[in-house]
This record gives structure tokens, C-alpha cells and sequence, in this order.
């Protein structure tokens, strides 16, 4: 969005919030502006503010009145159609004797790129990335003040300037997206610094920088070619959501029968399973995350309203390349499956992919693509692939005993690929060996032997690749939330330069990065493991390379690599030398 119209809009916004007639106003209108040649010629706006009971909302120019409903004194709602060949960049109406301008601003022509697995997605949690303006730590007014990097659950002080800045160091290890945890505004008593209860659908949170903060930033990844990805919350928002507040309609909101919280089981192979209770299915769909998240009704029509397009004007204002989808199993699959489809409709190279932390691939592929299986879940390009997270982990996590094991160790990596079958498109599955929701890698496993060789099995094989933060610097928070999203170093100076301290675990990701860029696209072939030796092969037209890892904690030799050099290695072992987990690529030419 132009500087320029968000200047227009916040001063439109702060007009409306103050001009009131006798015993009405208007404190705000959301979305708070449209555009005059966006595909979708509908559009459904909130109302807040007092004195609504009586009122009629009538009187358009420009706009065809749909439908509308009075909710509550405080909230109301109106769909309607922008005229054709509008001359003006504005509508009008009326709710009761208050005049609502309404601005139409002109598209920017920007579309998104979507994802492939040509990229590498940087991960980001904004609060704790780098503090690029100390200025905006503190914000009168808001329930959570100031910043403790003492306290691993307090706001730290991490923003978008702070990201800008730090575009240069994610350029340099290859990444060609960068996906920021939620940036909308969390204006919560405690616990603000994850972005996952959110307050204000239309409003990036002040503490990062606002709207023109995430506008600016966005104009510099697009420059330098990087993509955006935004990360989205449907299932819940934070109970100081200034609609929770108000409440216009109680059933927005999932409650119990006797007005007491549900609480979810967590456990979305309720949705799956045959034999389910309708009981489990209810409180794993209808149950809260926590107190402080209210579950929301997807089904009641206001709410799936809101949530459409607050998505939409989020794209289009901060130029979304990609969307994650927070908790995507506990949405309801009607509302996902149309709200998807708009979207794709609206933009048709956006790439979506849902969150599913599932412990089976029976369950994660009930919500990858796949019209056999997924039983209403479509619409969506991908998964993150948490099965292939915890078959890695299982491979570096292996002891003595079970490196060598038919199904433990290499075994258990194996048979993960070997189930890609079951996808229509494996290569689009969100790939990790670390995220901001469980410990980072080289907390858990206590080895930088074990994450250089991992990251090279994962920038190697197939899939869309996620780089957590601070992994390519050797971060290892893993105690508890808070500890896992950690600072970077140098946090609150000036941006560091990173190759002083990063040593060979940076240039190794900066290696990979640049290694995946040269190599496009190829073919996998993987081979079953043999004396704890995992092997998988990629190729295109011209060249071959073979990935060789020792899943092994014993330093050994393989003499059919003698007097071969590798590419790439996570270790320093020469071409028939493997150190205990070493993961080595060789390439050869077609």
C-alpha cells in the first residue's frame, strides 16, 4: 500500500473516531478501505461504535446495498456491491444520521509469486530476530509495556525495521522467502511476543512498526526479490480482540452449554478416525487452545466473513506471496475449503500450506492435497511435513542399538520417503529439522556434528525447506517456548556481521543455500539402508549428485568413495573417510 494512502486512511480513521452526532458515532469500519478494480466487487464490513440499536444503514453512493444487520448498539455489519465505472474513489452511505466515507484505493499490480521447491524459506519470530528501533518498544496505552530480555516470555523488542536490516545476512544464506510468526497486533496482558492471540485484524501490532512498518518492509523484499510469507491464524484470536470485547453475537465463539470454556484435546485424529465419539470430534474442533484464545465459530457467518476478508485486505495492502496457516486442523474444512478457493481465485499463484503436527502420515495426508483421501480439506498447495521432522529426528536421535535396525535409525528416514507415494505433490511438503514450536535442534540433540549433517540432508532432498532463525548460528533454546525463540546475537546493536562469529555452521548453510540455487530442479532416487549408510540420489539432464550420510555415531571408511571428493560436506572427511554422522555430496556428471 502507497505511503501516501495510509496516511489518507489513518487520518480518515481518526476523523471517524471523534465526529459524533448526538448519541451515535462510528469508532471505526473495517476492512477500513477497498479497492475500485479488485476482482471481488463485493465486499462485507464491520461497524463498531454506539448507538446502533435503532439504526438503519441506507444512503449509498457508488455502492449497491446487499444485505446488512444491526447486531448489537455497538456492532453492525453491511455487504455491499461496488458500482461499476465508478468516477469517484470513495463510497458514502449512512448508518442512522452518520455519514460513512468509505475510500476505494487503486490497486498497486502486484501479484504473488507463490512457493515451489526452488526455494528456502527463512523463519522468523519478529520479537526477538533484531531490534531495529529501540523507539518502539514501549507504546502508551497498550496492556503489555516495555521489554525484558531477561525474561524469556516478555517482548523483547524485535520489529520490521529490525528485519530490514537483516535482509543482507538471509540474501547470503541462500533463502529466497522469509516467513514472519503473526505481526498483527496482540494487545494482550502477558505473553504478547508470539503474535498468536490477536487483537486487531487490520492493525500490524505498533511494537513491530505498524502498517507502514510492514509496507516499507515489503517494499524492500520485493526488491531484492525475496517473498513474503504470512503467517495466519483462523482457528482462535486473543480474548482482548476489541470484537471479543464487545461480543456482538456470543455464538462467534465457541462456548460450552453452561457459558463455561471448552478446552480442545489437541488430538485431530478425531477427525480421522472411524470409531471417534462425536463427543472427541466436538472438543477437538470446538475446544479452546487456552483461555487467552477463544475458539472461533467458522461456521456462523459473521465470523468467516471477518476472517475472508481480513485475509484478502491483508494481501493485497502488504504483498503476501504465500500464506501459513496457524493450527490448520483445527479450522472447520467447509470454511477453509471456500475461503481457499476465493483466494485462488482472487490471486492464483498463492501458495497456501497448513500447520499439521501429526505423529502419522494417515493423518498429516488428510490435510495435503488429495482429493482421494482428504475428505473436504483441499484448496491448500501443501503441509509442513512433521513426520519427516520427527523420521529425521529419530535418525540422529538413534543410539547404538538402533542405527542399525530395519525400521530405527536410517530406517526410519527410509521409510518416511518411501510413503511419498501417498502425495499428490511431496516436493511442495515444508520440510524442517527445527520450528519455533518445539525445541531447537541443537538444544535436543547437543551435537553441531549431528545439525551441519542434517541441514545438509535437508537442503539436499525433496521438499520446500524452512531455516528457523539463529540455527545457522548454533542457537539452541529447547527448554520451553519462551527459550526456543530465543535472541539473535547482537540483538539490540547494530545489525552484526555474522561471518566474524558464525563460523563453520554459517558458512555451511551459506554453502547449501548457494547448492540448492545452482542445482534446480532434479529426479530423487532413494536406496535402502545399508550398515547404517543413508543414500539418496538427485539428478537432471546434465548432472548427478549423491548425498551419503553415516547414521552412525563410529568414524568409518567406504571404499567406494576413495579418491572421490565431495561438493559439500558437513564434516571434514576426505572422499572414503566418514566422521560419525557426516553427511557428504558428491556430483558427477550425465
Amino acid at each position: 500500500m502507497k505511503n501516501s494512502a495510509l496516511n489518507f486512511l489513518f487520518s480518515l480513521l481518526c476523523l471517524a473516531s471523534v465526529t459524533t452526532i448526538k448519541g451515535q458515532s462510528v469508532h471505526r469500519v473495517d476492512p477500513p478501505n477497498w479497492w475500485s478494480n479488485f476482482p471481488l466487487d463485493t465486499v462485507e464490513v464491520f461497524i463498531t461504535g454506539e448507538g446502533f440499536t435503532k439504526a438503519e444503514i441506507h444512503s449509498f453512493k457508488g455502492a449497491e446495498r446487499l444485505e446488512w444487520g444491526i447486531i448489537s448498539d455497538h456492532v453492525a455489519w453491511v455487504q455491499f456491491r461496488i458500482l461499476p465505472n465508478l468516477a469517484s474513489q470513495e463510497i458514502t452511505f449512512k448508518i442512522g444520521r452518520r455519514n460513512i466515507k468509505y475510500p476505494l484505493l487503486e490497486r498497486s499490480g502486484y501479484q504473488p509469486q507463490g512457493l515451489s521447491d526452488q526455494d528456502l524459506i527463512y523463519l522468523i519470530t519478529p520479537d526477538r530476530f533484531h531490534n531495529g528501533n529501540p523507539k518502539n518498544d514501549d507504546i502508551k496505552g497498550m496492556r503489555e509495556r516495555g521489554t525484558d530480555l531477561k525474561e524469556p516470555y516478555a517482548r523483547h523488542g524485535g520489529d520490521l525495521e529490525g528485519i530490514g536490516q537483516g535482509l543482507g545476512h538471509i540474501e547470503r544464506l541462500g533463502a529466497t522467502a522469509v516467513w514472519i510468526n503473526p505481526l498483527l497486533e496482540n494487545d494482550m496482558a502477558r505473553d504478547s511476543y508470539h503474535g498468536y492471540a490477536i487483537t486487531d485484524h487490520y492493525q500490524i501490532d505498533p511494537r513491530y512498526g505498524g502498517n507502514k512498518g510492514l509496507a516499507a518492509l515489503s517494499k524492500q523484499m520485493q526488491e531484492r526479490g525475496l517473498k513474503h510469507v504470512a503467517d495466519v491464524v483462523y482457528n482462535h484470536w486473543g480474548s482482548s480482540h476489541y470484537l471479543q470485547e464487545l461480543m456482538p453475537d456470543s455464538s462467534m465463539v465457541h462456548w460450552n452449554q453452561n457459558g463455561s470454556i471448552p478446552y480442545s484435546s489437541f488430538r485431530f485424529t478425531s477427525l480421522t478416525d472411524p470409531y471417534a465419539s462425536k463427543g472427541d470430534i466436538d472438543r477437538f474442533e470446538k475446544g479452546w487452545f487456552a483461555g487467552a484464545m477463544p475458539d472461533l465459530n467458522q461456521e456462523h457467518p459473521l465470523t468467516a466473513s471477518y476472517l475472508t476478508y481480513s485475509t484478502l485486505w491483508y494481501i493485497e495492502s502488504f504483498g503476501v506471496d504465500a500464506l501459513r496457516c496457524d493450527t490448520y486442523a483445527f479450522s472447520h474444512p467447509t470454511f477453509l475449503k471456500e475461503l481457499n478457493m476465493l483466494l485462488k481465485r482472487v490471486y492464483p499463484e498463492l501458495f497456501i500450506f497448513g500447520e499439521t503436527w501429526a505423529y502419522s502420515e494417515a493423518s498429516q495426508l488428510y490435510f495435503a492435497p488429495n482429493d482421494n483421501v482428504s475428505a473436504g480439506w483441499t484448496g491448500n498447495d501443501a503441509v509442513t511435513d512433521f513426520t519427516l521432522w520427527r523420521a529425521i529426528h529419530q535418525m540422529y536421535e538413534a543410539d547404538e542399538s538402533e542405527q542399525f535396525g530395519w525400521a530405527t535409525g536410517a530406517g526410519a528416514l527410509y521409510y518416511r520417503l518411501a510413503a511419498d507415494y501417498l502425495y499428490e505433490r511431496p516436493e511442495d511438503l515444508i520440510t524442517f529439522v527445527d520450528n519455533h514450536d518445539d525445541g531447537r535442534f541443537l538444544g535436543q540433540l547437543g551435537s553441531e556434528d549431528k545439525l551441519r549433517s542434517a541441514l545438509t540432508l535437508l537442503y539436499f532432498m525433496r521438499g520446500i525447506p524452512v531455516l528457523y532463525y539463529g540455527t545457522e548460528l548454533g542457537l539452541k533454546g529447547h527448554e520451553n517456548h519462551g527459550a526456543i525463540r530465543e535472541d539473535m546475537p547482537g540483538f539490540s546493536k547494530e545489525f552484526p556481521d555474522y561471518s566474524i562469529i558464525g563460523g563453520q555452521l554459517l558458512n555451511l548453510c551459506q554453502e547449501l543455500g548457494a547448492f540448492r540455487k545452482t542445482r534446480g530442479a532434479v529426479q530423487f532416487t532413494q536406496r535402502v539402508p545399508e550398515d547404517g549408510y543413508y543414500i539418496l540420489e538427485a539428478a537432471n539432464d546434465y548432472s548427478k549428485w549423491i548425498l551419503v550420510v553415516n547414521a552412525t555415531d563410529k568414524m568409518r571408511s567406504h571404499e567406494y568413495w576413495s579418491g572421490k571428493e565431495p561438493v559439500l560436506s558437513s564434516d571434514k572427511g576426505g572422499g572414503s573417510v566418514f566422521y560419525p554422522w557426516e553427511a557428504k555430496i558428491f556430483e558427477f556428471e550425465r
